[in-house]
Order: C-alpha cells, then structure tokens, then sequence
C-alpha cells in the first residue's frame, strides 16, 4: 500500500489526532504519511487508525477482488 493510499484511509480528524498523540505538527504528519517509511511513529499509528475502522481491510478486500 502507497502513503497515498494510506492516508485516505484514515478517518476525519486523523491526521490532527495523530498529531496531538505525538506531539507534532500536523504538517508533519502529512509530510510523514508522504515519506511512507514503516518504521515511522506516524505511519505506525495511521495503520492502527486505519486497521480499527475497519478501512484497511477494507480495501484488502477490494485489492484482492481487483487481482482475481
């Protein structure tokens, strides 16, 4: 999965709750979910905001019926 992608999976006020949770500015976490790095606090924690709603598997899903 690209950045991208990852951040359209997130829910509305993600990126800001993120942002609180780890004490960074909002812009970098957007600058953070660009870079994609997995060893990133950010991208860690947008994959588990993604993985709760239920969005991630979600398009999983959708990635496999496209491949079929």
């Amino acid at each position: 999965m690209n950045p991208t992608n990852l951040k359209g999976l997130l829910p509305h006020g993600a990126l800001g709750e993120i942002a609180k949770k780890l004490g960074i500015s909002g812009s970098a976490v957007s600058q953070a979910l660009k870079d994609g790095r997995p060893g990133s606090r950010v991208v860690q924690e947008a994959l588990r905001m993604a993985r709760e709603s239920g969005a991630l598997e979600a398009q999983q899903t959708l990635n496999s019926l496209k491949a079929a």
